[in-house]
């Protein structure tokens, strides 16, 4: 009998990633990092920067501009790196060819487009992995475990935020193509892990939205809230405050802070004091979304391992190959975006509004 780690180094599983853009690169880098995967492809509208993507990674062949005819390739597994509003459609077709498909967060713009992708998922055989890098980076994986061995107690209160200056990309700021905006974009991590951090479920929420800035420039108009603000009620009582923007400049930082009955935690992996730095004239990278390194900074070392990407698609290709279940799969994420739909809801009615059940 062939056991899974032999079958890890005999049969390679082949890969492909639809998109070229900054998550594409995350994926890319993941896989290269796999001996038992080859990246065989990549679809992408914009031919330049995926043709750097493929000479980084030396991922043979020519980019594709129909990604119907990257999976003329029979790929084993496929990431889905595109707009929120494409999700639905492309994940249905990378399933009905055969393959698995790793879809970023949010899952899809609304819960009908999820509940469609599940559907899909049910009558294809194979398997929709919902791409929340968070829960895989090794500082929230900390911060799990040490709440299960108890350290904490029962947590009663709480508080999620991410922040930073805005997306690089216009269709961000589009409702029509995104679905919402950093509710939907940053929210959706906080909730997330708020959610397996707490290890039950969300009745009901409150919600405040604002669009601070209208005028992203080249990015175009904003018309989705680049502000939020929200109150999670949990079954066990619990009651967390998550914060969310797209107007802070200075770089990524998102933070945790949970308070239980025998402890407290804080968790903040980005403008951390791991590494500090003052230079009068700056640097090359610091951290994702950071305009400038003049003055204090706070590098990220090893950016994409501290942040979960490649630990979260090592999990999921042995998830493939040992038929396991994940820690995120399709239906986790149209839980978390189940929440955030009931979150809109609220900011539209200015009350408290129930989640719904699926």
């Amino acid at each position: 009998m062939i056991r899974n780690s032999e079958v890890r180094f005999m049969d390679k599983i082949k890969a492909c990633i639809i998109g070229s853009g900054f998550i594409a690169e995350h994926h890319a880098l993941a896989y290269s990092q796999l001996q038992n995967v080859e990246l065989i492809g990549i679809s992408s509208l914009i031919e330049e920067q995926a043709n750097i993507l493929m000479k980084k990674y030396k991922i043979p062949g020519k980019p594709y501009k129909e990604y119907k005819e990257l999976l003329k390739l029979k790929p084993d597994v496929v990431s889905v790196c595109l707009p929120n509003f494409l999700h639905k459609d492309v994940t249905t077709d990378v399933l009905n060819v055969g393959a698995h498909a790793l879809v970023e967060k949010p899952l899809a713009r609304t819960v009908a487009e999820g509940r469609a992708m599940l559907d899909a998922e049910k009558k294809s055989g194979k398997k929709i992995f919902y791409c929340e890098n968070n829960m895989y980076a090794p500082t929230f994986s900390k911060v799990k475990q040490i709440i299960d061995e108890g350290a904490l107690g029962k947590i009663y209160m709480g508080r999620g935020k991410e922040q930073h200056s805005g997306p690089h990309s216009s269709w961000f700021y589009n409702k029509d193509q995104a679905g919402g905006g950093a509710l939907a974009d940053l929210g959706i991590h906080d909730i997330a892990c708020l959610v397996w951090y707490l290890g039950c479920d969300v009745k009901k929420v409150f919600c405040q939205t604002t669009i601070t800035i209208p005028d992203r420039g080249t990015f175009g108009k904003c018309d989705v809230e680049d502000n939020a603000v929200g109150i999670l009620y949990f079954d066990n009582g619990a009651q967390v405050v998550i914060e969310e923007s797209w107007c802070a400049p200075g770089g990524y930082d998102m933070r945790f802070e949970l308070f239980g009955t025998d402890g407290q935690l804080k968790v903040a992996p980005t403008f951390s004091n791991l590494v500090s730095v003052y230079s009068e004239k700056g640097y090359g990278y610091a951290v994702e979304k950071a305009s400038s390194t003049k003055g204090w900074t706070f590098p990220v070392p090893s950016e994409a391992w501290n942040f979960g990407y490649p630990q979260e698609v090592a999990h999921f290709i042995d998830c493939i190959v040992a038929n396991k279940k994940p820690l995120t799969d399709g239906t986790y994420g149209l839980k978390i975006l189940n929440i955030v739909e009931a979150m809109y809801k609220s900011a539209q009615s200015g009350k408290i509004e129930p989640v719904p059940r699926l």
